[in-house]
């Protein structure tokens, strides 16, 4: 089991664990003293939440769009804070094309293409790598995150935190973009999708997260940003 399925595993125990504890106090006499602090719908908004962002993460690891072998060597991988990169060898009569090229946010950008001859390949006899796939746009994370801010915990889009730059926040509240970094004092507004592009190139591919998984909360997002909010 992948380290992946094992976090999903383990969510999908404690939203289990939540349930059950729900159904008991609705089952229990005494529901004051039964029922948690938290309202049952409040704990069902947050479950559905969690459960969202994991399904994300499945659909970003299954949905990509798979590329036909057709004689090609793909390598891809992700750098530390930055995007993914790809590395595509192509049989090309007696020779080979070999391309690298890095993930925009959009598609792939071609940074090399050179001709190059006598390749020798050395692989595993047995799988033990899952094939290339493409991550999602930023066009579809964003979709993924609208209409969520009303929800008690809603989805955000994060770009993680690296040697230089920290954790930066996407929220999408009464479908206005809004982007703060952890250490920001203020929250500025995303005009145009492709500005993310940058975050991308310097912060690497973001995930689709839960509000209450990253440093900052609603009233980092809700203040107006000519107000120099420095809290």
């Amino acid at each position: 089991m992948t380290e992946t399925d094992e976090r999903a595993l383990e969510l999908l125990r404690n939203v289990d664990a939540r349930f059950h504890r729900l159904l008991e106090a609705v089952d229990t006499a005494d529901e004051t003293a039964a029922t948690p602090t938290e309202g049952p719908i409040d704990v069902l908004w947050r479950a559905r939440s969690q459960l969202d962002a994991s399904l994300f993460e499945q659909q970003r690891r299954t949905e990509g769009g798979q590329l036909p072998a057709g004689g090609s060597c793909i390598l891809q991988w992700t750098p530390p804070g930055s995007p993914l990169r790809r590395l595509v060898l192509e049989p090309d009569g007696d020779s080979w094309t070999r391309r690298e090229l890095e993930w925009t946010g959009a598609g792939w950008r071609t940074c090399r293409r050179d001709a190059i001859r006598d390749v020798a390949i050395s692989a595993p006899a047995e799988p033990r790598y899952p094939d290339p796939v493409d991550p999602p746009t930023l066009d579809t994370q964003l979709a993924w995150i609208r209409g969520t801010w009303t929800n008690p915990d809603p989805a955000v889009l994060v770009f993680d935190a690296t040697g230089s730059t920290e954790q930066g926040v996407v929220a999408a509240v009464d479908d206005e973009l809004r982007y703060r970094g952890a250490d920001s004092h203020q929250w500025y507004t995303v005009t145009d999708e492709e500005e993310l592009s940058h975050h991308l190139q310097e912060q690497g591919q973001p995930t689709v997260q839960s509000l209450s998984e990253t440093a900052l909360t609603r009233y980092h997002f809700t203040p107006s940003p000519l107000t120099n909010d420095r809290k």
